[in-house]
């Protein structure tokens, strides 16, 4: 009997320790479920939390971004319009040079001061850097880049500068009456004796690279003459006449390799009938740019120029202007409305059109500096960029005779009859 009490005894303890022992497993499982599904539940809220997070940063990046894109635009379309009216002078200096005193800017601190009784470099304080004197009659004055050639026109003397001082200088043979000259400082030249003329070549010391002889009833007049910045090319307007007609052929030289064979050098020519050419010049890159009565021709090739846009216009040509890089024409306004008096036409070095704009100053010279169009006359001046963006529209406080750009941050020298003032526009 009592072994079967043990039993049962020992039966039941372990029905319900089993079943106790479900119990708490369950427990546990439901337990670890409950917690794994809290945990799952706060990672899923974290995770979100970081999206939100990242989007709120994102977003507050983009709105930061294009706050930034506008002010940008903003600044660059106030920088557009905005044209400046007023100046301020930096310094003035109380000129004690000739009236006829040519100002040639070489450097960006640098200004050379040519007259006929020598040439004197200053920097942007008037301090002399160094001078060289000689006595001429009536100045020629050409420029590549930072070298200068001056000439006594009808006599004999060349004279050739850099930045740092005289590179050379030398005698022509003849009567002097064009000149120009290269970066190394190559000089070419039109010398008249009576009806022959020459349009000689020289090295900066005086050395005769290339002589050639010409007269009216062979070739041509020497109109104009232009050599390249490196030397090697050389371009001459001849002006000729028949019974009929003028006419004006112009011809290019090569010094290099390329026009050994040729006849005197010369590798290309063009006639222009019933035109004249005023004007002929080298450009940057290659190129070059005839002045027509009509208009303007340009020439491509690095050693053989060839032309390859013609510009016509049908107003007359009032102004002409160009630096090694861009060409500009002035005539009347063809406005139907003739709002305007005058328009101004920007091509670059290639023949293409860079702009057009009308205006109305009443000006007196021209020129091109650093990508800028400067006008003015006695007492007004006006700047453009190539681009036709108006910078500057004012009147001075002294009579203007010229005026000249000092760098790119705004600043101008203008020479006066008694001063030489460096502004600031604003």
């Amino acid at each position: 009997m009592k072994i079967n009490e043990w039993k049962i005894t020992t039966f039941f303890g372990n029905f319900f320790g089993n079943a106790k022992n479900r119990i708490q497993e369950k427990a546990r499982s439901r337990h670890e479920k409950s917690t794994q599904k809290m945990q799952s539940d706060e990672m899923l809220d974290l995770s979100a939390k970081l999206r939100m997070h990242k989007m709120a940063v994102r977003m507050k990046y983009l709105i930061i971004g294009g706050i930034a894109v506008v002010l940008a635009a903003g600044i660059l379309i106030y920088k557009q319009v905005r044209v400046f009216h007023n100046y301020s002078v930096v310094t003035t200096v109380e000129r004690s040079d000739d009236a006829v005193t040519q100002y040639v800017r070489v450097k960006k601190n640098r200004t050379l001061k040519c007259n006929p009784n020598g040439v004197t470099c200053v920097n942007d304080a008037n301090e002399v850097q160094w001078n060289t004197t000689f006595n001429m009659q009536s100045l020629i004055v050409d420029s590549c880049e930072s070298t200068v050639a001056v000439g006594d026109q009808r006599g004999s003397l060349v004279y050739v500068f850099n930045e740092e001082g005289l590179m050379g200088s030398f005698e022509v043979e003849h009567n002097l009456m064009k000149l120009c000259v290269s970066r190394q400082g190559v000089v070419a030249a039109v010398l008249e004796a009576g009806e022959t003329t020459w349009v000689n070549v020289y090295d900066k010391n005086g050395n005769v690279i290339v002589k050639n002889k010409t007269s009216m009833a062979e070739s041509g007049y020497p109109l104009d003459v232009s050599i390249s910045q490196d030397g090697y090319k050389m371009a001459v307007a001849y002006l000729g006449a028949d019974q009929k007609d003028i006419r004006t052929r112009v011809a290019f030289y090569n010094f290099s390799s390329v026009g050994q064979g040729q006849s005197d050098n010369l590798v290309n020519s063009v006639e222009y009938e019933g035109e004249v050419v005023p004007e002929i010049r080298f450009m940057g890159s290659g190129h070059a740019v005839a002045f027509l009565d009509d208009g303007l021709a340009f020439f491509s090739g690095k050693q053989v120029p060839e032309e390859s846009v013609r510009v016509k216009e049908e107003l007359e040509l009032i102004s002409v202007f160009a630096d090694d890089d861009y060409v500009g024409i002035i005539t009347a306004s063809d406005e139907e409305e003739q709002k305007h008096k005058y328009k101004m036409t920007m091509y670059n070095s290639s023949g293409r059109k860079l702009m057009t704009r009308y205006f109305d100053m009443e000006y007196t010279d021209v020129k091109i500096s650093g990508g800028e169009v400067i006008l003015y006359n006695n007492s007004d001046m006006e700047i453009y960029t190539v681009s036709g963006k108006k910078k500057f529209s004012g009147s001075y406080e002294k009579r203007i005779q010229d005026v000249i750009r000092a760098g790119s941050s705004g600043k101008y020298t203008i020479v006066t009859p008694d001063s030489t003032d460096l502004i600031k526009i604003r």
